[in-house]
């Protein structure tokens, strides 16, 4: 794995610079919208079978992760 300082120092050579930034990052920056409960608050389940939104209930759970592993 590259330290950051090596990682900037290896992007210099390209014209774009791209970060990819975990959930952890998303949920400090906007817990409001990004905790599994909240995301889960705006899914649209319309255009899925009944089963898919009932996954979520039988797994007691609102972690999209959880049920997409099972």
């Amino acid at each position: 794995m590259l330290k950051f300082e090596q990682a900037i120092d290896d992007a210099r050579k390209y014209n774009k610079r791209h970060a990819l930034l975990g959930n952890g990052f998303s949920i400090s920056c906007r817990p409001d919208i990004f905790v599994y409960g909240k995301l889960f608050e705006r899914a649209d389940f319309s255009k899925l079978s009944e089963s898919a939104r009932l996954a979520f209930d039988a797994l007691g759970t609102q972690d999209f992760e959880k049920v997409i592993k099972v």
